[in-house]
């Protein structure tokens, strides 16, 4: 299928916003499967395993949620800044302005006529777009509100990780919870290791070994923790 221009658009935010979710899928997995069999290995009780499970859930989203919203704020925040300082420049001195974009144009590969030509209709039409496109590589600022709707992402996204292994543990008899968790965290680690591969054009074996091999060293580590707390 041939994507047109607003399609491939709207593919591509959405192959960013999910990129974004499956890191925190990644995270919510790995950490609730590294405090679950650490719980498990020194026989905690379920309602011990599932309390800790929860409230590494709850704490884990809300600081993946918090530092979602506080990343996209501030980055929002910086291109304001930059934003008001270009249009400042312009209003103070917007012949100097339009001649520092006509040589940016020229630096990228036009004749000097052209690029003046460029520069002069692209201020004519909205100089600030025009010098933070050119000088900044940046947009037009969505609204402020695109920070909330990423946090609760993220927040949801670690949660839906952690439930995989807490739901594991809980379901599965007791002799057999730690050791088909454990599979079931690395199967589900490789899973998301290949769709972030598809999401990012990266080699799958590459990204579904890393999760993996992190995922199992966290959950031994968890073990040994466990153990060693108990003696």
């Amino acid at each position: 299928m041939k994507w047109s221009r607003p399609d491939a658009a709207l593919f591509e935010a959405w192959r960013g916003r999910a990129r974004e979710s499956i890191l925190e899928v990644n995270d919510g997995i790995v950490s609730a499967a590294g405090i679950a069999e650490g719980f498990a290995s020194v026989g905690a009780s379920l309602r011990t395993l599932l309390f800790a499970g929860t409230s590494v859930t709850l704490a884990g989203g809300l600081a993946a949620a918090g530092a979602r919203y506080t990343e996209v704020r501030t980055e929002w925040e910086m291109n304001r800044a930059l934003i008001d300082a270009e249009r400042a420049s312009i209003l103070a001195d917007p012949e100097g302005e339009l001649v520092e974009l006509a040589e940016l144009y020229e630096a990228k590969g036009l004749d000097a006529q052209l690029a003046q030509q460029v520069a002069r209709a692209l201020t004519d039409r909205d100089p600030v777009a025009a010098h933070t496109d050119a000088e900044l590589r940046l947009d037009a600022l969505g609204p402020t509100s695109g920070a909330l709707p990423a946090a609760v992402t993220a927040g949801l996204s670690y949660g839906v990780g952690a439930l995989l292994p807490l739901a594991a543990m809980y379901l599965l008899p007791l002799g057999e919870r730690m050791a088909i968790t454990f599979l079931i965290v690395l199967v589900a680690l490789g899973l998301t290791g290949w769709f972030a591969a598809w999401l990012t054009d990266l080699p799958a074996i590459r990204l579904m070994r890393r999760n993996v091999l992190l995922g199992a060293a966290t959950m031994v580590i968890g073990v040994l923790i466990g153990k060693a707390v108990r003696l």
